[in-house]
C-alpha cells in the first residue's frame, strides 16, 4: 500500500516537472479575432413579491439603484435582472391594482421572509422597471403554474407596454426574455400540479 502511494507521489512530481517546463507567452493586447464577452458578469434574480421593495414604487430605491450603478461603473455594464422566480407562478394581473397586493404566510424563525402565496399586480408594478440603471437587460417571468392563459396574457401585455414606454426606451432598458413559468419541479411542490406530474407533461403543456 505504501509502495502504491509512493508511486503516485513520484508520478505527480514527474508531472509537475513537465508543467513547470512549459513556456506560455501572454500578449499584452488581444488578437484582432478574439471573441468579445459581455462586461457584465453579475446577474440578480429577484422574487416577484419583493420586486417593488427593491425597485421603489413612486420613486426609485436609491440604495438599490446605486448598488447596480456602482457595479456598472466597475464592469462597464449593469447587472442583468430577472424578476419572478417562484412567485411568478402565483401572480395574477388586475388593472385596478396600484403596484401589488401580496398575501404572505406568517414568518417563522426558519423562514423570516416567506414567499407570497398569491400576488396580484397592476401596470404600475411592471412600470417600476424604469428605475433600473440605463442599459439594463431584464427578464420578466409570467404565470404558467395557474394554467390561466388570461393571467399570462394580461401580464405579458403590461410588460410589453412598459418596455414600449418612452422613458424605458430612452434609458435603453431592454426586455431580453419573457420567462413562462418558473422551474417545473416546483409545480408539484407548490401543489400546482398532481404528484405524478412529469417533465414530459410539462413539455406537452
Amino acid at each position: 500500500m505504501a509502495r502504491t502511494a509512493l508511486q503516485k507521489l513520484s508520478a505527480l512530481v514527474l508531472l509537475a516537472s513537465f508543467t513547470a517546463a512549459v513556456d506560455v507567452a501572454i500578449p499584452l493586447n488581444p488578437a484582432m479575432d478574439a471573441p468579445v464577452i459581455s462586461p457584465s458578469h453579475i446577474s440578480l434574480s429577484i422574487e416577484g413579491d419583493r420586486w417593488t421593495s427593491w425597485s421603489g414604487t413612486n420613486s426609485r430605491n436609491e440604495f438599490f439603484y446605486n448598488t447596480l450603478d456602482n457595479l456598472k461603473q466597475i464592469t462597464g455594464a449593469p447587472p442583468n435582472i430577472r424578476v419572478g422566480a417562484n412567485t411568478e407562478d402565483h401572480t395574477m394581473f388586475r388593472s385596478d391594482v396600484d403596484f401589488q397586493e401580496a398575501i404572505f404566510p406568517d414568518p417563522t424563525a426558519i423562514t423570516p421572509y416567506p414567499e407570497a402565496k398569491s400576488l396580484v399586480v397592476g401596470d404600475s408594478y411592471y412600470a417600476t422597471t424604469r428605475f433600473l440603471p440605463p442599459g439594463t437587460h431584464v427578464t420578466w417571468g409570467v404565470n404558467f403554474g395557474a394554467q390561466n392563459l388570461t393571467a399570462a396574457y394580461l401580464s405579458t401585455r403590461s410588460i410589453v407596454k412598459t418596455f414600449n414606454s418612452p422613458e424605458i426606451k430612452k434609458a435603453g432598458i431592454v426586455l431580453d426574455y419573457l420567462e413562462i413559468g418558473n422551474e417545473p419541479d416546483f409545480l408539484v411542490t407548490h401543489k400546482l400540479r398532481p404528484s405524478n406530474y412529469t417533465d414530459a407533461d410539462w413539455v406537452q403543456e
